[in-house]
C-alpha cells in the first residue's frame, strides 16, 4: 500500500514538473529568468527553515524534560527568573523598573 502511494505521489510530481516546464517554455526569456530566480530564492528560504526545524528537533530530543515540564514552560520560567534577577539588581540602586504614569 505504501508503495502504491509512493508511485502515485511520484506520478503527480512528474506531471507537475512537466506542466511547469511547458509553462516556462512558453515564457519570454526575461520572464523565464525571473521565474528561475524566484524559485531559487524560495528554495533557499525553505532550506533555511528546514535547517532550523532540524536543529530544534535535535535540541529538544537531547534535552530531558525536567519535572514533566515542557520546553516552553522551562523557557518561560527561566526568563521570569532572569527578569527578577535584573529587577533585584536594579532595586539595589534605589530606582524602580516600573513605568511611571504621567499626570496630565
Amino acid at each position: 500500500e505504501d508503495d502504491q502511494h509512493e508511485k502515485e505521489f511520484q506520478r503527480k510530481q512528474l506531471e507537475d514538473d512537466e506542466a511547469k516546464q511547458l509553462a516556462k517554455a512558453l515564457m519570454s526569456k526575461k520572464a523565464a529568468r525571473l521565474y528561475g530566480r524566484m524559485q531559487h530564492g524560495i528554495a533557499q528560504k525553505q532550506a533555511k527553515v528546514d535547517n532550523l526545524h532540524k536543529k530544534r528537533r535535535e535540541i529538544e530530543s537531547t534535552r530531558e524534560k525536567k519535572d514533566g515540564k515542557s520546553m516552553q514552560k522551562l523557557k518561560v520560567e527561566r526568563l521570569k527568573k532572569e527578569r527578577k534577577d535584573v529587577e533585584d539588581m536594579y532595586v539595589e540602586t534605589g530606582g524602580s523598573m516600573k513605568k511611571k504614569r504621567r499626570k496630565n
